[in-house]
């Protein structure tokens, strides 16, 4: 079974390395050690940026990914979300300044614009977005009014960016395909079992 783990260029969190280890899955290859346990080879693991993750979902060149829920409303309406791991929790969140002159139609600049426009919809607000890789460029130079964003990549200082509304809770999700859905069913029903088990003894 061929997995792939979303990164972008970040160590993996401990507590999924954890919970994937008490899995019975072999978490050597990922810390960058040598030799595995568990299911041993029949794992191989292919870490990518979470984009990418998706890709390798569609096409069938993994049999499932992990990647956080923020990725998955954005990107993973196409696939099988099959657990949620119940680690890697973070908050995805609108924030502007505390003082900002707002135009006649809020402006945001985020990585997760289709996440944002249904976000604005369902409160009644029509939102333009900016799509950016760094969206806190965008408040810093005047061309947005906020942005949404995981909560844990905003400046920590109080005073430059206020937490206006929550978007989404989000931890780290395990996807699959409709390939490997239908040529993969049973080994991906044992995965998630264990992780199941995992996730319950944790």
């Amino acid at each position: 079974m061929k997995l792939a783990v979303a990164s972008d260029c970040e160590p993996l969190p401990a507590d999924l390395l954890a919970l994937l280890e008490a899995a019975g899955l072999p978490v050597g290859p990922l810390r960058g050690a040598a030799g595995s346990d568990g299911l041993g080879d029949a794992v191989e693991w292919v870490v990518a940026p979470g984009v990418d993750v998706f890709t390798l979902c569609r096409r069938g060149g993994v049999s499932a990914g992990i990647v956080g829920k923020e990725l998955v409303l954005e990107h993973g309406e196409d696939l099988f979300e099959l657990v949620d791991l119940g680690v890697v929790r973070r908050r995805l969140v609108y924030a502007a300044p505390s003082k900002v002159a707002r135009r006649r139609r809020l402006r945001l600049a985020t990585r997760y614009p289709r996440t944002t426009r249904r976000f604005f919809t369902a409160v009644g607000q029509q939102v333009d977005t900016l799509v950016m890789t760094s969206p806190l460029l965008g408040v810093a130079t005047g061309i947005a009014d906020g942005v949404v964003e995981l909560e844990h990549l905003l400046p920590q200082q109080a005073t430059e960016l206020v937490i206006k509304a929550p978007v989404a809770e989000c931890s780290a999700r395990v996807v699959a395909g409709p390939q490997a859905r239908a040529l993969c069913g049973h080994d991906l029903q044992a995965l998630v079992q264990r992780l199941q088990q995992a996730r319950g003894g944790a």
